[in-house]
């Protein structure tokens, strides 16, 4: 049944985005305690990834299609930019290697490694539109991300600019591009969460066979 379907994608679109805004909170708190740890960016990202996953490949896919393909592609770079250093991370602390990529985060050139981000962002949200009628809750659903990814680059960008405000007890919950990833998340939830509360009311439609 195509509205059951639906209704299963709208939820756990509203689980991802209720993720990304758990993460976010526990990331602000551990900062404020702290010099901040992983485990909530490890939410942050999973509740992301989730999301782009549901509006990518949401609807009738034709896993043969290079959009597919391309998609596919671009989901994986993403994971691999979001999990990797939490792996060597959890590996390899204090590898040369791991010295490496944090010196390589400050350069100007670590900001080109989210733009698979920032484009899957925009290609998903706008392939999950053109699924049905666009309304304000299917327009703030796939906005959310759109804006966390953008909001993910500045981010970095005011951290390489601003390298004292990753100090211990700085106030993430005050930084700018912090706000925006939290609205982000924000706006996504609650478009998704009343869009999975419609979905849930109307009467079942049944496919004819």
């Amino acid at each position: 049944m195509r509205s059951t379907r639906l209704t299963s994608s709208v939820t756990l679109l509203s689980a991802a985005y209720a993720l990304g805004v758990v993460g976010t909170i526990w990331d602000w708190y551990e900062h404020l305690i702290g010099p901040g740890t992983q485990p909530p960016h490890v939410v942050i990202d999973l509740g992301g990834l989730l999301v782009l996953g549901v509006l990518a490949f949401s609807g009738k896919t034709d896993f043969r299609s290079r959009s597919f393909l391309a998609l596919y592609f671009l989901l994986v770079v993403v994971a691999l930019i979001g999990f990797g250093p939490f792996v060597l991370m959890m590996a390899a602390p204090r590898s040369a290697l791991m010295a490496s990529l944090m010196r390589s985060m400050m350069s100007r050139g670590a900001l080109l490694a989210y733009l698979p981000l920032v484009l899957l962002a925009a290609w998903s949200a706008w392939r999950w539109l053109s699924l049905d009628r666009v309304s304000w809750w299917r327009g703030a659903a796939a906005l959310g991300i759109v804006v966390v990814a953008i909001s993910s680059v500045w981010d970095l960008y005011w951290h390489q600019t601003y390298p004292r405000s990753m100090e211990v007890g700085t106030s993430m919950a005050a930084l700018p591009p912090h706000q925006m990833i939290f609205a982000g998340f924000v706006v996504g939830l609650l478009g998704a969460a009343y869009g999975a509360v419609m979905q849930v009311r109307r009467p079942v439609t049944r496919e004819v066979s």
